[in-house]
């Protein structure tokens, strides 16, 4: 029964079905470089995994997304909406607050989510000295 369900759990985030995965704890990504996403107001923190593009919990997303974002980035919406709606981001004033680390499929996807607006996660996510994902991927990539 045990390899089963890790066959199962294992195959789940191929369909598209990601509720059992889980963010790797903070003890384990020393070596991951924290990054952050900042607009309107609100800063997200998050780092690449296995997994995805993990935001941490704390952090911050922005009160109302732009009226677009429902017509343009549909799925991302939905899923913003979901998090909402399943308590993963809580209201806290004006904007939502992240009640627990999340797994998202792509930095874009949990840039979007963050600033409730169409996003390129890697120009919008920036370690501490300003370089974006994109240019520490590029970096990565030629070592």
């Amino acid at each position: 029964m045990q390899v089963f369900l890790e066959n199962m759990l294992g195959m789940l985030p191929v369909l598209g079905i990601h509720a059992f995965e889980q963010a790797v704890p903070m003890a384990t990504i020393v070596a991951q470089t924290v990054l952050t996403c900042r607009g309107k107001g609100v800063t997200a923190s998050g780092y690449e995994a296995t997994q995805g593009f993990v935001v941490r919990s704390g952090p911050q997303a922005v009160g109302e997304s732009v009226p677009s974002m429902q017509q343009h980035v549909r799925g991302m919406f939905d899923l913003r909406e979901e998090l909402i709606g399943n308590g993963v981001l809580q209201r806290e004033g004006d904007h939502y607050r992240f009640e627990q680390d999340y797994v998202f499929s792509s930095p874009s996807t949990a840039a979007a989510v963050v600033l409730g607006r169409s996003a390129n996660g890697r120009i919008e996510w920036k370690d501490a000295g300003g370089c974006t994902l994109k240019a520490l991927q590029e970096l990565e990539a030629r070592t």
